[in-house]
């Protein structure tokens, strides 16, 4: 309702304009005093001005917040040379008022026009440029050949819009090629997804500019073609002119055709369909009401300046100018004015948030305030991870603390402090959920900008961020009194999942009141609390649980947590849901460690009953291409199976080939998978062979693990490998070394090359399993290692 009053004022002030115009024009004024006509070119250069003036404001406003990040994705340049072409076809729409002059006939289509198709260049590229940014746009192909005539609309408009994004892509690289004389190559198959400069789109403007350029060379070069001033009445006033060709209407009629053209490809790059652009960036609504507003004020105008053209010409001339407003103003509008609207309101927000705050209550969700906060942080949000998409982090960041700071009562919000509790106590169910997802997802950003390794002072400070943001992110959500409003408190997951995470990479310590278990079990706790209503959730959190306890050794207890797990996750139902929301599915990966803690705690049989029960219900649910969660699922079998004689260490090679091996030839592997694949290979191949001669790789493998001068794995994976498997890489290599030194063809040089080497790892994994204080970090692992230790030492 508010949206259409607002287009019914609008063609109302313009009506009344035209009828002003109208009124103005027609004056008998005393010509001593004033000549009429002077009157009525002073009136109407003074309204065209003030609407002129006012596109300029836009253009201006636009230009100088080109910086700020709520807006860049908008393109602001871009807009302010939108509205500054509006502006400038504002202006020489007096051009209607000189129809004496053969210059000003001769010059008034070139000027709108290409202002005008400027104008729907500029859209076409915006839209473009995003679309390649952000990649939105994906190839497909039409599988189903039995679609109903809507589906096939639909597949004929995606691909439609798909063929000109492409064909603009390719443009842009042709463009790339010639400007660099040929030492840029331009790519055969271009692909959407590609970062655009302005430079880029600055040639395809200019290129899509081209035939109306051409047309317009045309007009002003051929006499014959060319518009000239005609007198035509000789009576009543005196003097009356008119513009005409001589060629007739038919390069104006093609002059108005290359101007709704990109208008209309501007129109089906920004519909709805498989590969559009994220709704925030759609401006097809915006684009519509301008055409409806356009179209009605023209359906009034043309007729009427075609009937009074030569009888009263000041009407006509500002009639046809009214006409140029009508396509300039309502897109000026809807596309350029509310991105100023949008600054504006950035403006106030502090000064409004400072005024509300005292008369804020958690209850207080309704008022019109919390509304468009709300509606602002949501905005916010999505450009927010436009930017973490772009790669561009620190902006993202930025963006993230402008969310923050909007629901700050005092000042900005910072990340080395927090929410104080008034602050919390004022912020209502849906606020709060605001607050708390912006600050978890902005304590993943500066985790990943701590993985981009950007220098020990950087690293440092997004590590200490992090940790802070996810840690005040979960305090606030346990004290705020909204929490009790909330029906569903998924929001707040995340956090204790990143939390225990941050825990297990050693970024995070406990104040020194509470020890780190305490601080864990309080946390994991927590989690399982907070899920108990929420199945896939509750799954997610007793595995969680269950790591930290087995974390600090209390082995019984994480199996038993296990157990109650069982009764709740079934991998067909929640499997695909955890690993979508949380990355991994940790419920099938602790499910499998469960393995390890068994045989640990002297329970084989039912390691192998878990066995059996992993390879048989959960692998097959786990994607072929999920190979992180393949090996998390896999490795504990294989460190049972490798130890229960030739028949099982078959078996484990055997699935470690197909589901670890081979599916990651090729591929981008994860660090811990890429560096432990070797080491079980080799066990698994000499338990394989039952201590035989020989196996095929057995010469390579035995100089691999002798050759000094290769670094077989990172220092971090030393730490890593524990913390994820409850066993060292350097145990492991050392078990490796043990394993062929025990083969058959092995000589006695080898051999005792292969236990000096052993015994080498074995030192490296006593020292990456004790900590300074010489505290065992983990008894699972310790107890692989004295027993790889024990045999080594009976071999030697």
């Amino acid at each position: 309702m508010k949206g259409l009053m607002q287009k019914i004022l609008c063609t109302a002030a313009i009506l009344l304009v035209i009828g002003l115009a109208a009124i103005i024009g027609s004056l008998d004024l005393d010509s001593q005093m004033l000549d009429p006509f002077i009157a009525f070119q002073v009136c109407y250069g003074i309204l065209l001005a003030i609407f002129g003036c006012i596109q300029l404001y836009v253009a201006i406003t636009l230009y100088n917040n080109r910086n700020n990040l709520l807006l860049e994705l908008y393109q602001p340049v871009w807009l302010a040379l939108f509205a500054l072409s509006g502006s400038i076809a504002t202006f020489g729409s007096f051009i209607f008022a000189l129809p004496q002059y053969d210059i000003s006939c001769a010059l008034r289509q070139p000027l709108l026009f290409v202002c005008f198709t400027f104008m729907g260049d500029v859209l076409v590229t915006r839209t473009w440029r995003i679309g390649c940014i952000m990649g939105v746009t994906q190839s497909f192909r039409v599988e189903d050949d039995n679609d109903d005539s809507s589906d096939q609309a639909t597949t004929f408009i995606t691909m439609s819009r798909l063929a000109i994004m492409k064909v603009l892509s390719k443009t842009s690289s042709w463009i790339g090629f010639i400007r660099s004389c040929g030492r840029k190559k331009s790519v055969s198959n271009v692909g959407i997804r590609r970062q655009i400069t302005f430079v880029d789109s600055v040639w395809i403007v200019f290129v899509l500019m081209i035939p109306q350029i051409i047309l317009q060379v045309v007009n002003l070069s051929l006499p014959n073609v060319r518009w000239k001033s005609e007198e035509i009445y000789d009576g009543g006033y005196d003097n009356i002119y008119i513009c005409e060709s001589d060629s007739g209407p038919w390069s104006l009629i093609v002059g108005i055709v290359l101007v709704i053209m990109p208008f209309l490809i501007s129109l089906l790059l920004n519909t709805k369909g498989d590969g559009a652009l994220p709704d925030q960036f759609r401006e097809l609504d915006a684009m519509i009401s301008s055409v409806v507003s356009s179209v009605c004020i023209l359906i009034i105008t043309l007729p009427s300046a075609a009937l009074v053209k030569e009888i009263v010409p000041e009407v006509y001339m500002y009639l046809m100018g009214a006409s140029v407003l009508s396509f300039v103003l309502p897109n000026c509008f809807h596309l350029a004015w509310k991105r100023v609207c949008v600054i504006k309101s950035q403006g106030t927000s502090a000064t409004r948030t400072k005024r509300s705050s005292s008369n804020t209550t958690a209850l207080d969700k309704d008022s019109e305030y919390t509304f468009a906060r709300l509606k602002q942080a949501e905005d916010a949000a999505t450009m927010s991870k436009m930017f973490e998409t772009m790669g561009q982090l620190k902006k993202a960041l930025e963006v993230s603390r402008g969310i923050l700071t909007l629901f700050k009562s005092d000042g900005e919000f910072s990340w080395e402090t927090e929410f104080d509790s008034s602050e919390v106590n004022t912020l209502g169910p849906k606020e709060l959920e605001v607050v708390v997802s912006t600050m978890i997802d902005s304590a993943k950003r500066w985790l990943k900008v701590l993985m981009t390794k950007p220098g020990k002072e950087e690293e440092d400070e997004a590590q200490l961020r992090s940790v802070k943001a996810c840690n005040d992110a979960l305090n606030m959500f346990k004290e705020a009194p909204a929490k009790k409003l909330l029906k569903d408190r998924s929001v707040v997951f995340p956090g204790y999942s990143f939390m225990i995470s941050m825990i297990k990479m050693g970024a995070y310590n406990p104040p020194d009141s509470q020890s780190l278990e305490e601080y864990e079990c309080e946390l994991a706790c927590s989690f399982v609390k907070e899920t108990v209503f929420q199945q896939y959730h509750h799954c997610r959190a007793l595995a969680m649980k269950a790591d930290m306890l087995r974390k600090h050794g209390r082995y019984e207890e994480a199996v038993a947590v296990t157990e109650e797990m069982k009764l709740v996750y079934d991998p067909h139902l929640h499997s695909k849901i955890i690993l979508n929301e949380y990355s991994s599915d940790h419920c099938a990966d602790i499910l499998s460690a469960a393995v390890s803690w068994l045989c640990y705690v002297d329970r084989k049989e039912e390691a192998l009953a878990r066995c059996d029960c992993i390879i048989e219900e959960i692998l097959p649910v786990i994607g072929e291409r999920e190979f992180n969660s393949l090996t998390l699922v896999l490795y504990p079998i294989f460190l049972l199976y490798k130890d229960m004689g030739r028949d099982k260490a078959t078996e484990a090679l055997e699935l470690y080939k197909k589901h670890v091996i081979q599916p990651t030839e090729g591929e981008k592997r994860h660090p811990v998978v890429a560096n432990l694949i070797i080491p079980m290979t080799i066990i698994l191949n000499c338990r394989s062979s039952g201590g035989g001669d020989t196996y095929v790789s057995m010469k390579d493998d035995i100089s691999y693990v002798l050759n000094d001068e290769e670094e077989k794995y990172p220092a971090w994976l030393k730490a890593s490998s524990v913390s994820y498997f409850d066993v060292s890489i350097c145990s492991l290599y050392a078990e490796a070394c043990l394993c062929l030194s025990r083969m058959n063809a092995c000589n006695k040089e080898a051999r005792e090359a292969l236990l000096k080497e052993g015994h080498l790892y074995l030192d490296l994994s006593d020292a990456s399993l004790k900590t300074e204080d010489g505290n065992i970090t983990s008894t699972l692992a310790y107890s692989h290692y004295s027993r790889i230790l024990s045999d080594i030492k009976q071999e030697g």
